[in-house]
This record gives structure tokens, sequence and C-alpha cells, in this order.
């Protein structure tokens, strides 16, 4: 599968839920995950912001698998994220993902 199909796949499985939800008992969280691991870099800015979308709700966790979204998101250039983040949905992957841009534009200063 290339890239465009595991984020088509993915985007078929839904964000991902509150880990406190019940939700999450019928998630295919592993599936999620492992088609997580599959992605091959460089990813389109439309890629990072697909995934930025299938985040859960802001201040929630999916079992962590937040953070393999995040660092997936996260393989483009900066100036690429700094366009597409004011694109995302409101999810913890976004929250995420601009707390950390914020600091390394502060490391820059």
């Amino acid at each position: 599968m290339n890239n465009a199909e595991i984020i088509a796949r993915l985007q078929q499985m839904g964000p991902l839920p509150d880990d406190s939800s019940p939700a999450i008992n019928d998630f295919p969280l592993q599936e999620f995950d492992e088609l997580l691991q599959q992605l091959a870099e460089p990813l389109e800015p439309s890629h990072s912001l697909a995934l930025i979308n299938l985040g859960p709700p802001p201040d929630a966790s999916s079992y962590e698998v937040e953070w393999a979204l995040v660092h997936a998101a996260e393989n483009i250039s900066i100036e690429a994220l700094r366009t597409i983040l004011p694109l995302a949905n409101d999810t913890e992957v976004k929250r995420i993902v601009e707390i950390r841009l914020n600091n390394y534009y502060k490391r820059q200063a």
C-alpha cells in the first residue's frame, strides 16, 4: 500500500476515540497503529492534515496511539506544517503539534 491508500484506509476507520469512552472497545486500534507504521516518508501536506484530523478529541488519549499520529504528521517541512495547522480539526494531535511547533520557534528566537 502507498501512503494515499494507507491514509484512505485510516480515514475509513475514523478518528481515534477517547480511551475512556465505550467506543474504544470496538475501534480497530492495533490495525490503525500498524497502518501508521507503514507510512513512508516524505508525506504530502494533505496526508499530514488527514492524520492530524484522525486524532482523538482535545485533552483525550487513545492508549497513546495519538503520538504515532503526531510523529507521522510532523514528517513534512515546518513551513508546510504551519500552513496546514489552521485547517485542521480540533484534535489532541493538533494541540500537541501546535505546542511542539511553538516550542520550536521559541528555541529559534
